[in-house]
């Protein structure tokens, strides 16, 4: 209802400016020709850029997120690749159809899946979001058409209007509208350059989004909010970095943030990250907080990052489940090879159990003590080997996690900050729409490109063949990967952003 009622509003006040602008009160379509001086004004400004360089540098940026690859650029200034989205869409969709016809459920199919989930408003994302996600359309549809037009400007191909359009949100965006004649007309490289623009434009954007967070992380303008009192923190401060047991690192989002004090209590094994540290009963964590108008510590008793040592589930086919343990037993000791360790955390048991696979081999007999509903047992488990190590059928989700399973805060109660969204939605924004008028689905971008590259290779008849294959067959792929997406509630990754 909010959506809806939203969107009346709003084309109520387009309607009162401009009532042809309204399309049966469901879609926006504004167009003007005095807008078009703005452009020119921006490609004057911009003029003195060689034209030959621009034009490669374009066609480089536009190829980048679909044929090449992209640098994604975390707030810790690590650097992690984007692999070509043709790749994704193309390998996604041979892994899914081959998973459901293997009999694979669609929710398994979908995790193989491109991953691609539309951005509806209230539907697949939480309405808090909008603002956020209004500013980076905003920001990347402006640009982006901006740069179609400067393009265009500079190979001497008049621009008959600006505008903008939408459709219930979902589809909004804005245009320049080159003169067909004169476009036709021009040659391929200018084609290419006024083509490739756009994306090149997104795709800057999404670096630029990018290097900002990191020296937004630099300035603690990242960080995990708290929406209720916990380990000393005030509820809307942030914890920006955690100090203890030789571990120190700056805390950038909610997720980083239990991340690393799952790794305090001894879980990062099981969260894949190889790092371990040695805490004592009565060892100090401080945590450094933002408020509003200044900073503070919070000094915490390490007892507070620690999970109790219950199986919360276990692989079949591992030690510990063919040794007799089974999920809802707490573990409180193990022998074996030389080492006896009395349990009291989940860390300590990881611990345990990787001194036990480095001191004991496959066949060894190691005794497991468990509390099972009240009951002690003692079991006897036969270590089993797999991929060349000893394998206890642990996994990510086997032992408690700290906000997740145990603690005094929960993921839904921590938040990220404002500049953390924005830089967030800024990267997704436009990263989604450099991805997707890159594509050769005519009449996108990409899609007029090829065009354009295969009529004059191939002549205009032989060309539209080509271009009409291509553009089903992806399209194809892109509603089959979206409808999978929807069908597997992949959309709920998007429903957790807070």
């Amino acid at each position: 209802m909010v959506f809806l009622a939203s969107w009346f509003v709003l084309v109520g006040l387009v309607y009162l400016l401009n009532k042809q602008a309204v399309k049966y009160f469901v879609a926006i379509y504004w167009k003007s020709e005095r807008l078009v001086v703005y452009v020119k004004k921006f490609a004057e400004k911009l003029s003195f850029i060689p034209l030959k360089a621009y034009t490669v540098a374009a066609l480089l940026a536009f190829l980048a997120p679909v044929f090449l690859a992209i640098p994604f650029i975390r707030p810790d200034g690590q650097v992690q690749w984007l692999q070509g989205f043709i790749y994704m869409l193309v390998g996604g969709t041979v892994k899914a159809l081959n998973m459901l016809l293997g009999g694979a459920s669609v929710g398994e199919a979908a995790a193989q899946s491109a991953g691609v989930t539309p951005i509806i408003p209230g539907v697949t994302l939480p309405w808090d979001q909008l603002p956020y996600l209004a500013v980076a359309v905003v920001v990347a549809v402006v640009l982006h058409e901006l740069m179609h037009g400067y393009a265009a400007l500079r190979y001497g191909i008049p621009i008959k209007s600006v505008g903008v359009f939408s459709l219930l949100y979902v589809l909004s965006g804005a245009f320049v509208e080159p003169d067909e004649e004169s476009f036709k007309k021009a040659k391929t490289e200018a084609k290419a350059a006024v083509l490739a623009s756009g994306v090149a434009a997104n795709v800057v954007l999404a670096l630029v989004a990018m290097a900002l967070g990191v020296v937004g992380a630099w300035l603690g303008l990242q960080g995990a909010v708290f929406g209720v009192e916990a380990y000393g923190v005030k509820p809307g401060d942030r914890v920006l970095e955690i100090q203890g047991c030789g571990l120190q690192e700056r805390v950038y989002t909610p997720d980083d943030f239990l991340t690393k004090i799952n790794v305090l209590a001894g879980m990062g094994p099981l969260l894949g990250i190889n790092k371990t540290v040695v805490c004592r009963p009565g060892d100090k964590v401080v945590l450094e907080v933002g408020g509003w108008l200044s900073r503070y510590t919070v000094e915490v008793d390490y007892a507070e990052f620690s999970t109790p040592p219950k199986i919360m589930w276990l692989y079949t086919d591992g030690s510990l489940y063919r040794g007799g343990v089974r999920p809802g037993d707490v573990v409180k000791k193990i022998e074996g090879c030389g080492v006896s360790t009395d349990i009291a955390s989940s860390g300590q048991l990881l611990l345990a159990l990787r001194e036990i696979r480095e001191k004991c081999r496959p066949g060894d007999v190691v005794k497991v003590m468990v509390d099972r509903n009240g009951t002690y047992l003692v079991l006897d488990m036969t270590l089993v080997e797999h991929g060349g190590r000893i394998y206890f059928g642990l996994g990510p989700g086997s032992l408690p996690l700290l906000g997740y399973d145990e603690g005094p805060i929960r993921r839904e109660q921590l938040y990220n900050t404002d500049f953390t969204k924005l830089m967030f939605w800024l990267i997704v924004v436009n990263y989604g729409l450099a991805v997707l008028n890159a594509l050769p689905i005519y009449p996108l971008d990409g899609g007029q490109l090829l065009a354009a590259v295969v009529q004059r290779r191939f002549g205009e008849k032989n060309g539209k063949v080509v271009i009409e294959v291509v553009t089903w067959a992806l399209a194809a792929m892109l509603v089959f990967n979206i409808t999978l997406g929807v069908l597997g509630e992949q959309y709920r990754v998007l429903q957790s952003i807070r």
